[in-house]
């Protein structure tokens, strides 16, 4: 498999990584198997953390005696210095080396996160003296949210940034994939699939959307027209989607051989996309202005308003044309539109300064 140089860090990571969350699901002996058979088969970066149950385990087994052919990246979802100390040093033990290529502060989510996490009792302070102890190489970052991530890079602290990229999630395109690339911080994408069970994802996990089981496509039309009619061919024409951008790796979740072969398969030989696929996924768009990044700094609504998921659902509507489950979903929230009192909190708190109450009507009539 063709690698990709990790920022600043050097590391050679194959341009499709494994994720390590589903091999959770299996039985030891077998999940052991399908990392071994990643491994044999050209993948060489492997992501795990002590927050995904055994992970770390069977991913440390499988791989104990070519360590150092393979990149081990994990995370620690621990807030202060102490508790980081400590989850890192069940990480060694589960993944059965002294020595860990990447480490993360993981799901740094919001600014009070960022600045708990990077703050003087911070976890940031266990990695960095794992890092000077030879424990550690380098110490990267993960979450949801561009914007926090870009404020974090910025800050020099970080070799590289773990963030969700797919067709129906592409706001890390924006801005933070480009200034990644200017501060040579590595670029890890997760989720290329929309989750541990997309719409775009395996079709014997069944079909989900964007990871949340809960809310299942009621009209398959829908997913054909966007994705293509069969479950196999729509994960590697997403894969693809992401890969042709200007990231490192890319580390969709595979829990089993045939999921392996099918990353391989969808990795090998792909220079690019088509000017006719570019045009299908809207390759290098983003919606017109103004539209929500989904940075989460308006909330919390005093009314109880769900602003980024209704501003989100919206973008489906218009921007992808996915209109028959975002009418369906729409009713089911706790608190509309109807709740808002226009008191304007939100839009003081957007750092983009669109004009969220107007959106918000706009996208009521829609949606309801």
């Amino acid at each position: 498999m063709k690698k990709r140089r990790l920022g600043r860090t050097g590391l050679e990571a194959s341009v499709v990584g494994l994720g390590g969350i589903p091999i959770i699901a299996r039985p030891r002996a077998e999940a052991e198997k399908v990392v071994r058979y990643a491994y044999e088969k050209g993948i060489t970066y492997f992501d795990t953390a002590r927050v995904y149950g055994d992970s770390e385990e069977k991913i440390g087994a499988a791989l104990k005696d070519v360590r150092r052919e393979v990149v081990l990246a994990t995370k620690i979802i621990q807030r202060t210095r102490e508790d980081a100390a400590r989850g890192l040093k069940q990480s060694f033990r589960n993944l059965q080396t002294d020595r860990i290529d990447l480490v993360q502060l993981h799901m740094i989510d919001s600014e009070e996160e960022l600045r708990k996490a990077t703050g003087p009792d911070g976890s940031l302070n266990a990695l960095k003296e794992a890092r000077s102890q030879g424990k550690i190489d380098y110490i990267g970052i993960t979450g949801h949210n561009p914007y926090i991530l870009a404020k974090a890079i910025l800050s020099g602290e970080f070799d590289t940034v773990q963030v969700p990229v797919n067709v129906l999630e592409r706001g890390a395109t924006e801005e933070l994939i480009a200034l990644a690339k200017k501060l040579d911080v590595g670029v890890v994408v997760m989720k290329p699939l929309g989750g541990c069970g997309g719409p775009l994802q395996f079709p014997q996990r069944g079909v989900w959307f964007l990871g949340k089981p809960e809310l299942d496509w009621p009209d398959q039309s829908e997913l054909i027209a966007h994705f293509g009619r069969d479950g196999l061919e729509r994960a590697q024409r997403c894969l693809r989607f992401v890969l042709a951008h200007d990231v490192d790796t890319v580390i969709p979740g595979l829990r089993s051989k045939e999921e392996v072969d099918w990353a391989i398969q969808a990795a090998d030989n792909f220079d690019g996309l088509t000017s006719d696929k570019k045009k299908a996924y809207k390759f290098g768009k983003l919606p017109p202005e103004p539209f929500c990044r989904e940075c989460g700094l308006c909330m919390p609504c005093p009314e109880a308003v769900e602003i980024p998921t209704i501003l989100r659902w919206d973008l489906y509507y218009t921007f992808y044309g996915i209109k028959n489950w975002t009418r369906d979903q729409y009713p089911k929230l706790r608190t509309r539109v109807n709740s808002c009192t226009e008191c304007g909190e939100c839009e003081k708190k957007c750092p983009y300064r669109i004009p969220v109450i107007r959106m918000l009507k706009e996208a009521e009539k829609r949606l309801a």
